[in-house]
This record gives C-alpha cells, structure tokens and sequence, in this order.
C-alpha cells in the first residue's frame, strides 16, 4: 500500500491544483526527489499525482495505475480533456466511463497493472534514470518517466498536463489507452493532438 493515506481529502477540492505544497498531497509523493533540479521532481504533475494517489485509496487499489493518473489528470484539466474528447457528448461519456471505475463497476480493473503492461509501453521503471514517485504500477511510471523525456527534449522545464495524457495514450497496452478505447475514444489521436497541442 501506499507510505500516506489521503482517503479524507476532498478530490475536487481547489487546493489540489492550486496548492501543490499541500502536506495532504504532493510533498509525499515526490519525497527525496525535492533535492533535484527540474524536471525530475514532480513539478506541475504534482497535483495529478495527488488525486491519482487518493482515487487509488478510495477505491481500495495497491497501486496508482495509468487508469488513476488519466482519471485525475481529465478531471483537472480542461485543455486535456478537451484533446482527449473534442465533442461535449465524447466528454460526457469518457467521463462517465472512468466514473464507472471508481464507484465499483469492472471489478477486473482492480487487478495490478504490472509487468504485462510494461512491457507494451517498451520501457521498464529500472531503465528510467530520472526518480519516481513511490505507488506507481509499472506502466504508470514508464508513462511518467516518458513524459518527462518529452519535457527535456522540447527544453521544457518541466512536464506538464499535455506530456502526460499524449504518454498515458500512447502505450496501447496500458490501461489508459484500455480505458480511452472502451470509452470510444481513439488513443492513438489522443496522443497525437496532446503533442500538438
């Protein structure tokens, strides 16, 4: 299980984007990793990190898959979901779908998302040379660990919202990209208009 437990936090509470240095959020995620110069701390994903992170306690998951993160990320931020579902009717219905799973429904996305998933995204936690936050299922950090390449490559300071979703959609056989799909969206365009921007 998780090193803190934030069942009781409000997850749609303001302060989740607009405090990142919130005890009850993303100083315990990124630990030792304040230390380091961006972007390998957690940065402007903090705040993803967070929700993700209490999604997962509140559900009663060992871990914070790629479900959580692409469910935290969509919920706070707009720009994204809008590149993730253009049509009010496609946001209405992704939502819905990913609502689905935190309630309870799909018992068999409570199962880990570990190695078999990792190996479709074709990049392992022990190959990343960047720190990551403790709790991610493995596919969950490749999509992290990714993103912030993205972010070094484009000589962004750090990753943002955008690195992130156009990551989580990009590993078909994460459950994201599972989710994105179930819900009628195309992971694949996701991902490509996510690195337009």
């Amino acid at each position: 299980m998780f090193p803190d437990l934030y069942g009781a936090a409000d997850l749609h509470s303001p302060e989740d984007l607009q405090n990142p240095g919130d005890p009850h959020g993303a100083d315990d995620l990124s630990g030792a990793e304040h230390a380091r110069p961006r972007p390998e701390s957690a940065g402007a994903l903090a705040p993803v990190l967070a929700r993700a992170r209490r999604r997962a306690v509140r559900a009663g998951d060992g871990e914070i898959d790629s479900g959580h993160l692409l469910h935290a990320l969509l919920e706070s931020d707009e720009h994204a979901l809008g590149l993730a579902a253009p049509s009010p009717t496609q946001a209405t219905r992704l939502m819905g779908y990913l609502a689905q799973r935190s309630i309870g429904f799909g018992r068999h996305w409570q199962q880990g998302e570990g190695e078999s998933a990792d190996e479709g995204s074709g990049i392992s936690r022990q190959r990343l040379a960047l720190p990551l936050p403790p709790g991610l299922s493995d596919a969950a950090a490749a999509a992290v660990g990714r993103c912030r390449v993205a972010a070094l490559l484009r000589d962004a300071a750090e990753a943002d919202p955008l690195d992130l979703l156009a990551e989580l959609a990009s590993d078909p056989a994460s459950r994201a990209a599972k989710m994105l799909k179930g819900a009628g969206a195309d992971p694949a365009a996701v991902a490509e208009r996510a690195r337009r921007r």
